[in-house]
């Protein structure tokens, strides 16, 4: 099997985040939270690290397209990854991971930092094809609106789906900012005040080792059992 993905594009979806878009090869399988392993096929700037790195797949395994996501930083992969045309061809490894969509439990948090939104956004994607059977919320925390991947999506798909609430906190406004939900910090207790039956919720945490940690911490303090606190740290994004 030819291991290679095409870009079909590449497009700026929140100030500091970009989509990348690829062809999906004929049966190309996997499951929805699962990562791939993305080889640019020349990096045109330098930089350290090589050019491979790990993006999580942001499309749901219904969709005709896989779709990735970035926050843009100084390094010479993510230079670029803005400069590549159409047709450029990536070398992948995987499939692989195991923070992946779950049909069995009673009631799911999910609770995203920063670019840590691209499994939900395959989860919930998922969720909505397959018919969600659990109650099913969605806590993403950002700076700002302009800064929130997908905003638009979530919100339209908690109008349209009984079982799914979106939670969108935006912690960096002035206090004369128009914006009428929350401004508070992802924590435990932010998740408390929305779910109705915390401790027989599984929680689901994707963004920064220091969140991860911060939320482990403080769901644990509350009570939560370990087994149903599931993370995945982004390092270096």
């Amino acid at each position: 099997m030819d291991h290679r993905l095409e870009l079909s594009r590449v497009e700026e979806i929140a100030r500091g985040t970009i989509e990348l878009t690829f062809h999906r090869p004929e049966g190309f399988a996997f499951l929805a939270g699962q990562n791939l392993n993305l080889k640019v096929p020349e990096l045109l700037f330098p930089d350290p690290k090589g050019p491979r790195r790990t993006f999580t797949i942001a499309s749901a395994p219904h969709e005709p397209e896989l779709r990735f996501a970035t926050r843009l930083s100084g390094s010479g992969y993510k230079q670029t990854l803005q400069r590549l045309a159409s047709g450029s061809l990536f070398e992948y490894l995987g499939p692989n991971g195991q923070f992946v969509y779950d049909p069995e439990v009673e009631s799911a948090a999910y609770l995203a930092g920063g670019i840590g939104i691209t499994p939900f956004r395959s989860m919930l994607m998922h969720g909505v094809h397959a018919g969600f059977k659990a109650p099913t919320f969605l806590f993403y925390g950002n700076a700002d609106p302009d800064s929130s991947a997908w905003h638009e999506l979530f919100a339209g798909l908690a109008q349209a789906e009984a079982r799914f609430t979106y939670i969108p906190t935006m912690t960096n406004l002035a206090p004369e900012a128009p914006w009428p939900g929350e401004r508070r910090w992802l924590s435990a207790d932010l998740a408390a005040a929305y779910l109705p039956d915390p401790a027989n919720t599984t929680y689901f945490l994707c963004g920064p080792p220091a969140m991860i940690t911060a939320l482990t911490d403080q769901l644990l303090e509350k009570g939560i059992k370990d087994n149903k606190i599931r993370y995945e740290s982004l390092w270096g994004y």
